[in-house]
């Protein structure tokens, strides 16, 4: 079986698997209550949302963990490297929704806990890519150089980290928001591992060949996975992800971002998910400073909710977006190729 053969047929393992597992899951979290809170304060359109369950991540990790392994062969120290990046950070996410719905709590985990568990988790994730894999680079967007770090790529990959999975976590506030930009990354990033293993083969790196072919079954697992859980999340949406996924979405792009030396073009392919932290920190910040919002609300999409956008019109600006953007990060890595 080729390479090719491979991706596809990982893309629609997974896809079934989480479509399975999304219908399997979704009359159980129903049926435990597992219902998503809605603020009184959002948009007035969101109150029907109440009660939708919530934690259908579970569905996706299924299908990334599952249809990873499959088409991966020889040396698969790249696929445990991205499954262990996703786990790490999914049992977090697992954790604070269980707490917020199992044991009735209006908040999971506390502030000071949550970023406890995700620096211990960035910094395991982080040493394992700079001393297993042996990753101490990153390219630089515009440039065909790479930037040596050294022993400093493991604070940077941490921080790059806790960044991307608190974005894609803000971000997930819209009906296939996140999965949608997560689908549109996931799809850019499947061509730049099928670009590497050609560019690979064609100079006989048989090292890079099998390192780049194992995370481009894993990068097809991730976006098979995203495109059957939007079949349940897009508008009018039958179930979220909760933090279990977003967590875990975060920490997959960015396991791919460290595999290609990419966690520089990750703002870039992810700026919407930026818009939603800076947004955030922006309001949180004028509000202490001068007691004054700039935003109607945040995250940035709900100030356009409230601003007279409807829910679908926001998702697909922000899927147009970083359809754009993405196309952008592709040809700078292209031309650096």
């Amino acid at each position: 079986m080729n390479f090719i053969t491979g991706m596809l047929l990982t893309v629609l393992i997974a896809f079934v698997i989480t479509f399975a597992a999304s219908k399997i899951l979704i009359p159980i979290l129903k049926k435990a209550k597992a219902g998503q809170h809605v603020r009184d304060d959002g948009p007035q359109t969101h109150l029907v949302k109440e009660g939708t369950p919530t934690m259908g991540g579970i569905a996706m990790l299924a299908g990334i963990i599952v249809s990873s392994f499959i088409f991966s062969s020889g040396d698969i120290k790249y696929t445990l490297f991205a499954v262990i990046t996703v786990l790490a950070f999914t049992v977090i996410g697992f954790l604070d929704d269980g707490l917020k719905l199992f044991k009735k709590r209006s908040l999971g985990l506390r502030a000071w806990q949550k970023i406890v568990l995700q620096l211990i988790a960035a910094a395991a994730v982080a040493c394992l890519a700079y001393y297993w894999l042996g990753i101490d680079f990153v390219m630089v967007p515009f440039s065909s150089a790479d930037w040596q770090m050294g022993a400093g790529f493991i604070p940077f990959t941490m921080f790059v980290l806790l960044a991307m999975v608190n974005s894609v976590n803000l971000t997930d506030g819209l009906d296939g928001l996140a999965t949608g930009i997560t689908l549109i990354n996931s799809s850019t990033f499947l061509l730049i591992f099928v670009l590497s293993v050609i560019g690979a083969v064609a100079v006989t790196d048989v090292e890079v060949v099998n390192d780049m072919s194992n995370m481009t079954m894993f990068t097809a697992a991730v976006a098979g996975s995203c495109i059957a859980f939007l079949c349940f999340n897009v508008h009018p949406a039958k179930v979220f992800m909760g933090d279990t996924g977003a967590f875990a979405l975060g920490a997959a792009l960015t396991a791919m971002g460290i595999a290609t030396g990419m966690q520089l073009f990750l703002p870039i392919m992810g700026f919407m998910f930026v818009l939603s932290a800076v947004s955030v920190i922006i309001q949180v910040g004028s509000f202490k400073l001068r007691g004054k919002r700039v935003f109607r609300m945040a995250p940035l999409h709900h100030h356009f909710e409230l601003g007279g956008a409807s829910e679908t019109q926001v998702v697909t600006g922000y899927m147009i977006a970083t359809t754009l953007l993405c196309i952008g990060a592709f040809l700078m890595f292209f031309f650096s190729f």
